[in-house]
């Protein structure tokens, strides 16, 4: 992960000592939502489910904002039913704005479409975005059912657009953290490379392109966003292509790509602990992040962005007061620092960035870091706040 190097070397595979829950423990419900209020839950809880992940989507043909975001969940409702979801069975939005000041219209937007008791995590990010006349774009994760996806089969808008999501199916899945490689410094040699880095990676598993569900592309500038698009689409030639989303970030690099994967019908990975982490050979193991997090707990949760609770404050204060929210996710949700999957961080804040490194080793195992990016951004969808902590985790093991 380019923005997190660490030199510090050791094993290149770490393993909880934990075993792993099989899905006949879980006795929960199949979908909770935690703090549900204004079209949005703190934490969402995710029983044994096919997750269905969106395509990053945007209506840049509408005039207004408002209009933006309502055509946008429309488009994003479509997708899910292709996969045998549907809006009103997401558990994430991540949501992206172009500037901080559109985000309270967007979350009246999210108020008025899911007013009931089900709502979903939302993370917010201010980036530019890939259509210029755009305001506002998001990408999905939902649950997905077989009696609903044949159900869906025959709807014929659902199928025009179905290539733009992508099921995650129930049983091992592996998150691998942002990569980065700078070629020849142009966007699109550097995600050529980027892009070969993680063939590597996949390999080491025993995966390959195939199993590819999301590819989230952190680059500079995002004008120029379509030359990694058509990197990705040759990479991935003969096969469809998985969901993509693009964040425009600030970096010496022109790219970093992250992935999320598949691995269910792969017998190597199917046994181990709940969360393993791994390192592929010839790359150093951090203490503050892993390379990449391979999960097998049946149960999936989603916080929301979480914020400092005092964007005044210092920034030690601040981001003390970050994985506080944090922790309290974890209690409410029966998880806890070592079962952290996934995390990204929207950072705007140069002393907010240096201080996260230093505070998380306080918090965080050495042995089991959750997989990671951190992206300097142009806002955190919140105006004021110059960090964002959004996370995946699983539960503990009882």
């Amino acid at each position: 992960m380019s923005s997190e190097r660490s030199n510090w070397k050791s094993p290149g595979v770490f393993a909880a000592v934990f075993l792993a829950v099989p899905v006949t423990a879980w006795t929960g419900e199949e979908l909770r939502c935690i703090d549900p209020a204004q079209g949005m839950s703190r934490c969402v809880v995710v029983g044994p489910s096919d997750l269905a992940h969106t395509s990053q989507f945007s209506a840049p043909g509408v005039d207004t904002l408002k209009g933006q975001m309502q055509e946008t969940l429309k488009q994003v409702d479509l997708a899910l039913k292709s996969r045998g979801s549907a809006l009103d069975q997401a558990v994430k939005l991540n949501i992206y704005v172009t500037q901080d000041s559109a985000t309270p219209e967007v979350q009246a937007v999210l108020a008025e479409t899911f007013s009931g008791g089900h709502s979903p995590a939302v993370c917010f990010v201010t980036t530019r975005l890939p259509w210029p006349r755009a305001l506002v774009a998001l990408d999905a994760v939902g649950v997905s059912s077989e009696d609903r996806a044949s159900s869906e089969a025959e709807n014929p808008e659902a199928s025009k657009i179905g290539s733009a999501c992508r099921l995650l199916p129930q049983g091992p899945r592996v998150y691998i953290s942002g990569q980065a490689e700078k070629g020849d410094g142009t966007l699109a040699d550097a995600t050529r490379q980027t892009l070969a880095s993680l063939q590597r990676t996949l390999e080491f598993l025993g995966l390959d392109k195939r199993h590819v569900v999301q590819v989230k592309s952190f680059l500079m500038p995002m004008a120029h966003y379509s030359q990694a698009e058509q990197e990705i689409a040759k990479f991935f030639a003969g096969m469809d292509v998985p969901t993509c989303v693009y964040v425009e970030w600030n970096s010496s690099l022109p790219i970093e790509i992250e992935l999320i994967v598949a691995a269910d019908d792969v017998p190597a990975l199917r046994e181990g602990p709940a969360v393993e982490v791994r390192t592929p050979p010839g790359m150093t193991t951090p203490a503050i992040y892993s390379r990449l997090t391979i999960v097998r707990h049946p149960v999936t949760i989603y916080t929301s962005g979480l914020y400092p609770a005092d964007a005044s404050a210092a920034p030690e204060h601040q981001l003390r007061s970050l994985f506080s929210n944090l922790k309290r996710c974890l209690d409410e949700t029966g998880s806890d620092w070592m079962h952290l999957v996934k995390a990204t961080y929207y950072v705007n804040d140069e002393e907010l960035n240096k201080q996260h490194n230093l505070v998380r080793p306080d918090y965080f195992s050495p042995r089991r870091p959750p997989a990671a990016s951190k992206a300097m951004v142009a806002g955190t969808g919140q105006a004021g706040q110059g960090i964002c902590m959004d996370f995946i985790v699983v539960p503990g093991e009882p």
